[in-house]
Parts: C-alpha cells; sequence; structure tokens
C-alpha cells in the first residue's frame, strides 16, 4: 500500500530533520513539522487498526504525505546547495502552513467516519463474514499430473499409524495444486474405504463457521444418505430439510450435531483455502479425538496458518512443475482424446515452459489454446502473449496473496518490482535499499537491528510464497532471491496501479513523470530522464552515464542512486550535492573525493572500481567473483587500491562502507572523539594497523573484511574489542603469519562467521578458533602450512558449516563429538588429504558431505560413510563428490599405468 509507505517515510522524514537540524527552522516551522509527524503516526494507526476502511482514502493519504514530504526535503536540499543564500523562510513556513491544515482536515475526516464502538476486530472483518461456502467435494476427477509424490506423501500421512487425530496442511501459492492434490486424495478409492465420513469444505474469505456448520451436517447426512449407513439418520436428514426454510439453525445445537455425527467414527475433514488460523480455534472442539486416526486435511497459502494446529507436524510444501510436468499438463488438456500433432510440440513445449510451472496458468493456457486452430502460427501468437493472458486470469487469484500482507510486508514486496526480470537479486542488497528507503518502522530500542527486523520480513514474503530462494548462505540464510514471472507481473500492476514505482525498458520514455517516487529504468541512456519527484533510481544495462554536468540536479530528492555503468570512469561530482542521499554506488579510480562528507545522510556507500583502472581488469573482478562464487586468488599478487578520503570519519550515518577493491582507510583526524556508531559493515580495508582509537571508532561493526597485501604488524589481538563483531573475513599472501610474536589473533567470542585466506595459521593452533562459543560458519583457504590437524572434545560447539579448501593437510583426526552441531562438511581441492575420518558419518546432525578432489581414496572414503550410514537407517546424509568421478579417476590411473609399462617396454628395447 503506497498511503502507508508515505506517511512511513514521512514519519522518518521529519524526525531525522528535526532532530538534525534544529537550528535550520523557526520555533514555528518546528512546531508544525511536529504536528506533521503526529498525524502521519495517527494516519498509520488509522491505516493498521481500520485497513479494510481505508481503501477511500487511499490516494489522497498518498499524494497528501507526498506533498509534505517534499516540502520539507527541497527546503532542505536548497539550504545545502546554496549555504550563503538562505531560502525564503515565510514561504517555506507557509507551505507548511498548508500542509499540516490539509493533514488536520483529513485527520477529522478519518474520524467522522469512525464507528462509534470499540476498534474493529480484524479477525471478524469481510475476510471472515457473509455467506457459507461449505460443499461437498464434486465427483469428478480432472487429469492429475506431477502429483504422483504429493499424492502419496500425503496418503501415507492420512493412513499412518499414529491413532491420534492429526492436522495435515498443504501449502502453496496460489494456484500451485493444493486443491487439486487434496480433490485426487479425497477421492481416492484407498481413502474412501478407509475413513467412515468424509467431509470436503472450502472456507475462503466470506466463511463463517456458524453458517458453515450447516453446510457440514448437509455434507455428513448426505453421505450417510447415499450409503444408507442409518436409516434413522435419513430420516432426521429429510425432516430437517424440511424445515430448514422456516427455523434458523441455533449454533450450539447445530455444533452438538456435527461433534455427535463424528463421534466413534474415524472422519477426513478438508478444509480448503483457509485464510485465518481463527477458523481453527471455531472448528477444533466440534471435531472429536477418539484415537481411531481421524485425520484433517487443511489447505492455505498462509504459513502461520499451516502450522497453528500443530507446530510440531511439518506442512507438505508444493512445488513448481518441471517443463516435462507443465508440457504433459497443457497437453493433456489440449489433446485429452487424440495425439499432439508433431508440428506442435516444439511450440507448446515453449508454452508450457513460459507458465512458469504453475499448474493454473498451464491450465488456463490449455483452456485458450483448445479455441483456437491447431496449427504452429496460432500456436506461436499464443507463445508470444503468454504472460498478459495468464496475467489477466491469475491477477484476482494472486491479488489475494497480496491484499493478505501487513502493510509493511506490502511495500517491501512492491519494491522488488524495481529489479529486472529472472533478476537474481542478493538479499543482502535488498535489504539495505528497503532499509534506505526507509520501509521498516524501526525504533533504537528494539533488542535487533533494523537490517535483522528487514531480514524476518523477507523470510516472511517467503513463506507467503510471493518470494522464490534461489540460493541460500553457510548459515542457511537467503542469499539470493527473485519473483516467480507470474508475480512479478502482479508485483508491477500493483506497483503502478498505486503509483508506488515506475518500471521503464526499451526505446520509448514518458513525456512526463512528475509525480513518480522510484523508477526502475532498463535503458541504455537515461539522459532524456526528468523526473524531478524521484526518491530511487534503479539502473540497469546503461550503457554510459550521462556527461551533462546538469544532469543530477534534475533529482535534487534522491535517496537511493544506483545507476552504474560497466564502461564509466566516474560518476559526475554533482553527485555530492545529493543531500538527501541514503544509498549510493559510486564508480572511481583512485580515492574517494573529500566532498562525500556532504553527503550528512549516506548510510550505504558500495565502491566499485573504474574500467580503465590499473589492474581493474583482473583483481577487481577477482575480489568480486569471491563475493559472488566464493573463490579470492591468493593476495600476495599486486592489487589496486582505493584511498578512503578523511572525511569519512565524519559520516555518522554510515552504515556499510563497501568496497569490491581493497580500500585504504585514512588516518584519523586530530581531535576526532565521535564514533561512527552506526557502521555495521567495513569490507574490505587493505592494511590496516589497527590501534585502541580505531576501534574506538567502529563499535559497532558487525562484519569486517580485511586484506593484507604485505606482512606488516597488524596487531590483530585489537580485535577482541570489538564486542559486536559477527563475521570477519581476513585475506593475506602466504608471507603473513595470523599467529605470532606480533600478529596473534584474538577474536571475539560474539564471532559466528569466520574466513582465513591465505597467511600462516598452523593447525595446531586451531584451538584458538575451536574456542569461539558462537562459531557457526569457518571457511579456511589456501592454508598449504600443517600437516596433522587433531581436534578435541569442547571445540566447535555451534560449527554447523566446515570448509578447507586448497589445504596442506595430510592427517585428520577427530571424533563425532568434537563437531557436535555440524551440518555441512566441504573439502576442495585437498590434494594431501586421503580420507575423511570415519567419526565424521557419526554426527547426529550432518546432513552433507562434499569432496571436489582427483584423490580416489579421499572420495572412497566419503563414499563409504555414506554407505555405512544408509546400512545404520540414517538416509538423511547425502554425499557429493565432485571433479572426477571414481570411474573417471580409475580410468585415468589405468592409463597412467598402461604409459609406464609402454615406457618400460620401450627402454627395454632400446637395450636390446
Amino acid at each position: 500500500m503506497a498511503a502507508y509507505a508515505a506517511l512511513v517515510s514521512l514519519a522518518q522524514t521529519t524526525t531525522r530533520y528535526t532532530n538534525h537540524a534544529k537550528s535550520q527552522f523557526s520555533i514555528d516551522a518546528k512546531q508544525k513539522i511536529g504536528s506533521i509527524y503526529d498525524y502521519a503516526i495517527m494516519l498509520l494507526t488509522f491505516l493498521e487498526d481500520y485497513s479494510e476502511r481505508s481503501n477511500r482514502w487511499e490516494g489522497k493519504l498518498r499524494d497528501l504525505a507526498h506533498e509534505a514530504e517534499d516540502i520539507i526535503e527541497q527546503y532542505m536540499s536548497h539550504l545545502s546547495y546554496n549555504r550563503w543564500i538562505k531560502p525564503s523562510e515565510l514561504k517555506f513556513e507557509d507551505q507548511l502552513s498548508n500542509v499540516t491544515q490539509k493533514l488536520g482536515l483529513m485527520v477529522g475526516d478519518l474520524m467522522e467516519n469512525l464507528p462509534a464502538h470499540s476498534p474493529l476486530d480484524v479477525s471478524s472483518s469481510s475476510s471472515l463474514s457473509s455467506s457459507s461456502s461449505s460443499r461437498v467435494a464434486p465427483a469428478g476427477k480432472s487429469r492429475v499430473v506431477g502429483l504422483d509424490g504429493d499424492v502419496i506423501a500425503v496418503k501415507e500421512r492420512l493412513c499412518g499409524m499414529s491413532s491420534k487425530r492429526q492436522v495435515i496442511s498443504i501449502l502453496g501459492i496460489s494456484g500451485i495444486g493444493k486443491t487439486t492434490l487434496a480433490k485426487t486424495i479425497y477421492d481416492d478409492p484407498l481413502i474412501v474405504e478407509y475413513f467412515h465420513i468424509r467431509v470436503w469444505i472450502t472456507i475462503s474469505q466470506d466463511f463463517n463457521w456458524p453458517k458453515g456448520l450447516l453446510g457440514v451436517l448437509d455434507s455428513i447426512n448426505l453421505m450417510e444418505q447415499q450409503l444408507c449407513l442409518d436409516d434413522k439418520d435419513s430420516k432426521e436428514f429429510g425432516e430437517e430439510q424440511m424445515g430448514r426454510g422456516s427455523r434458523g439453525s441455533d449454533e450450539t445445537d447445530d455444533f452438538t450435531k456435527v461433534y455427535k455425527k463424528l463421534k466413534g467414527r474415524r472422519y477426513l475433514i478438508v478444509m480448503d483455502d483457509v485464510w485465518s488460523s481463527k477458523i481453527w480455534d471455531e472448528v477444533r472442539n466440534a471435531l472429536p479425538d477418539d484415537n481411531n486416526g481421524s485425520r484433517i486435511v487443511l489447505t492455505t497459502r498462509l504459513p502461520d496458518v499451516a502450522v497453528y494446529p500443530d507446530s510440531t507436524c511439518a506442512p507438505h510444501e508444493m512445488r513448481f512443475m518441471n517443463g516435462s510436468e507443465s508440457w504433459d499438463l497443457l497437453k493433456g488438456r489440449v489433446f485429452a482424446n487424440s495425439d499432439c500433432p508433431p508440428e506442435l510440440e516444439d511450440v507448446g513445449k515453449k508454452i508450457a515452459r513460459s507458465c512458469g510451472g504453475l499448474p493454473l496458468a498451464v491450465v488456463l493456457v490449455a483452456g485458450i489454446l483448445s479455441e483456437v486452430n491447431n496449427n504452429p502460427s496460432s500456436w506461436e501468437e499464443i507463445a508470444e502473449n503468454v504472460n498478459p493472458i495468464v496475467g489477466q486470469e491469475l491477477e484476482e487469484i494472486l491479488s489475494l496473496s497480496y491484499m493478505h500482507l501487513s502493510h509493511h510486508l506490502r511495500s517491501c514486496f512492491l519494491f522488488m518490482a524495481m529489479f529486472p526480470e529472472d533478476e537474481n537479486i542478493r538479499a543482502s542488497r535488498l535489504i539495505r535499499l528497503w532499509v534506505a528507503e526507509g520501509f521498516l518502522k524501526h525504533h533504537s530500542g528494539y533488542s535487533k537491528s533494523i537490517e535483522e527486523e528487514a531480514e524476518e520480513y523477507l523470510e516472511d514474503l517467503v513463506k507467503r510464497n510471493l518470494v522464490t530462494v534461489n540460493s541460500k548462505k553457510s548459515d542457511g540464510k537467503i542469499k539470493c532471491c527473485s519473483l516467480h514471472d507470474m508475480v512479478r507481473d502482479l508485483c508491477i500492476r500493483k506497483a503502478h496501479d498505486e503509483k508506488f514505482l515506475r518500471v521503464i525498458h526499451g526505446h520509448v520514455i514518458p513525456q512526463s513523470m512528475i509525480n513518480e517516487r522510484r523508477i526502475s529504468l532498463r535503458l541504455s541512456s537515461i539522459a532524456d530522464i526528468w523526473c524531478p519527484t524521484a526518491h530511487s533510481m534503479l539502473c540497469f544495462e546503461i550503457q554510459s552515464f550521462p556527461s551533462s554536468p546538469t544532469f543530477l540536479r534534475r533529482f535534487r530528492l534522491l535517496r537511493i542512486l544506483d545507476a552504474v555503468s560497466q564502461r564509466s570512469k566516474e560518476l559526475p561530482s554533482q553527485v555530492f550535492e545529493l543531500y538527501h542521499l541514503k544509498y549510493l554506488t559510486l564508480v572511481c579510480s583512485y580515492n574517494v573525493p573529500s566532498p562525500i562528507s556532504n553527503l550528512v545522510n549516506l548510510q550505504t556507500l558500495i565502491i566499485l572500481p573504474t574500467s580503465d583502472m590499473p589492474s581493474a581488469s583482473t583483481k577487481p573482478k577477482i575480489i568480486y567473483a569471491r563475493k559472488i562464487h566464493g573463490d579470492w586468488e591468493d593476495v600476495s599478487t599486486k592489487v589496486s587500491h582505493f584511498y578512503l578520503s578523511l572525511e569519512i570519519w565524519r559520516m555518522s550515518q554510515l552504515r556499510h562502507l563497501i568496497s569490491h577493491c581493497p580500500c585504504i582507510l585514512p588516518r584519523l583526524p586530530d581531535g576526532s572523539n565521535l564514533p561512527l556508531e552506526n557502521i555495521q559493515t567495513l569490507a574490505y580495508i587493505k592494511d590496516v594497523v589497527w590501534t585502541e582509537k580505531i576501534l574506538q571508532m567502529i563499535p559497532n561493526v558487525k562484519r569486517l573484511g580485511l586484506v593484507y597485501e604485505i606482512y606488516k604488524r597488524c596487531d590483530l589481538h585489537l580485535l577482541k574489542h570489538l564486542h559486536h563483531l559477527q563475521k570477519l573475513e581476513l585475506f593475506g599472501p602466504r608471507s603473513c603469519f595470523w599467529v605470532g610474536q606480533y600478529n596473534l589473533l584474538t577474536i571475539p567470542r560474539t564471532l559466528k562467521k569466520l574466513t582465513l585466506q591465505g597467511g600462516k595459521f598452523p593447525f595446531e593452533d586451531m584451538s584458538i578458533i575451536g574456542s569461539l562459543p558462537n562459531l557457526q560458519v569457518f571457511k579456511l583457504r589456501n592454508q598449504p602450512f600443517g600437516k596433522t590437524w587433531e581436534t578435541t572434545d569442547g571445540e566447535f560447539p555451534q560449527l554447523r558449516y566446515l570448509l578447507i579448501e586448497k589445504s596442506g593437510l595430510q592427517h585428520w583426526i577427530t571424533e563425532s563429538s568434537h563437531f557436535p552441531r555440524l551440518k555441512h562438511l566441504v573439502l576442495r581441492f585437498c590434494e594431501s588429504l586421503r580420507e575423511v575420518p570415519q567419526g565424521i558419518g557419526e554426527i547426529p546432525t550432518l546432513e552433507l558431505i562434499e569432496v571436489d578432489s582427483s584423490i580416489k581414496s579421499l572420495l572412497k572414503s566419503a563414499k563409504q560413510i555414506a554407505e555405512d550410514q544408509q546400512s545404520y537407517g540414517n538416509y538423511d546424509l547425502h554425499v557429493r563428490a565432485s571433479y572426477f568421478s571414481l570411474d573417471e579417476i580409475m580410468m585415468r590411473e589405468r592409463e597412467q599405468r598402461w604409459r609406464e609399462r609402454e615406457r618400460e617396454r620401450q627402454q627395454r628395447q632400446k637395450l636390446l
């Protein structure tokens, strides 16, 4: 909801500028800005408490919040651009008075329209009221494709050994086949025979339980009548039907009747399309538990609802169909009684793939194909328009998922329309953009950081099946995500309809974008873009940045600027006049310019090297690849670097400083005593010599990336004073000692993730790391020193992920108790190690062993561990052996032995 996002942003803006620019406002202006803040909070409360009643005011609230925010920000921008020419306070205060009055009138109008009784109970709103939609499942059975595994899995749970009443939830996005799966199982002959009573109830959004009781009774009585189970009950059924029109149903009486009808019988109740956990609270006591194997199947698209009846019972999650399954379903729908003509197969498979694995989309397209001529040209036309056709039909269904998002999640979801189709969105980038946008109503008293809160937002969107996880980090958190094509289409439509953002691609640029707040550009040139109200600008596929010195002055209200070209040499200096910037991706060559300090609101600074920077074609790309793929060459080779300006120490709002090439941290200026309390990420810093004064300047840093090109005294033992550090990455040449007379590495006990690459860290000193009580991820790369590693009890108590790569390790002596929580072990190119310790396989939490090696014995030992564990009944442990398969290794060994024998034969012939 655009109004909610606009009001949250307005509240944050008024707070920020009254706190940091009090001297810039007159007393009267301060009072008016205070009133604007109060009104914004009142309107946010209204939206949260009366969301169903706010639709008629949505546009007005959004536009009014934008107007108020622009007045304040334009005044502050004018002050920053013209430091010696003060703008007219009279005009500014008149504008404030006008917009404050409008906000006051809006609040008054809303208060007059509120109900006189107590605040509305959201759970009793229209989404759970009106008439019942209960029904008996239809007897017809449609063709089911790609659900065989799902059917077996759910049937096993329905007919399992447990005699207790159980609730089995089927969870998945709209149109993915939840109802189809439930119907298939409901009508299965085994299920029909196994359960005495089966009842199907479609809950939907307009369901209420009192009227739904009548539908349940109808279903039970109808089934009893059909099965002739009880003549008396059949008679009662007829009497009830005759008298239904002349009397109302008593809820308590109907509740008791349902309970009695089910008592003593093994029943199956299917509750389809459940939107609220309150439904289960209302129905549970009407369903007796007689320890006879009764079951309730619940289909829902909401993860909270799925686990509500029993949090210990995992829901059955639906998956998208693959290309083959999509084509089988499409073919079966269009050619139910005949074969598909060969000339239509290729285009048909193309259409099936375009449906993105969503069964409902396939079915809708099949309905369209059934009405057109079966020739390639007609089908090609459909193939070119699959998304618009299907999108129109699916929008209503997918819109329900969107409408059930809370306001703060709607803003975060709509923002994802800024990214191109099929974009692999890095979660860390998305979260920092959300924070810069001001979507999070975060308070300083919260125990979690604003970034951690944003992570929960993203996980919530994933749980609701609106966002797809593409990859995860070594600690299990989301690394990259994306939007399903159909969901993205919905996202863009909603974002445009609510005037939340504008997506522009191709060559057509709108004549006017005066009122756009966010613009996503997929253009080669952005020189013709004019949008003075824009707060966020993300550019993709840009060939070059406009050279005009006045270009950026069109966007004085920008908070987010990510518009970097691969061929850019520098961003224009006017970027440092964008007073409101919170998020900036900066391209520079040798140093970050000192005017960076003008960006007093900057929270995230990402530095990229220019294309013509010396050595930039090799090392910076390697560093960037390391961030993406987890690899980085030895830093002992000469690398490029940046110089950070002295002013970086004065940027009090900075939270994340990330350089894709090592940067030199400037010396602290004399008399500097104001710490950067907000800084959380500092990477990658080169050859820093730690002092207590520097550590005092970054007291709350959580992620630290350090690069040492040459061996020098770096005093790493001082890192113990960083009491909030959670992730540490150390990169150094082979001549660098991480432990020794000067560089004794002392790591704070708060550390959760550690990467050591290069340098020297003997295995006999590994107890320093093993003693860390919170370490969950440990990556050891390029460590050729040390031959034996012997672990002991009590080490690595929380370690989940262990990577050893390019190591000289030969003998690894360990037991299962030494890594009590390990889940994932990765061994890459450890060519001196001959076997994986057998004790590793006995770790009860271990799920995966990955081995990349050409050493036959190492691969065999990993395979043997998997076989041994399977013989013990442990099928949860998986082993991946790559690089060379065992057969390839044996073949190479045979070839090597053949070559040796051939050489010996030739030598003997020469001697003869």
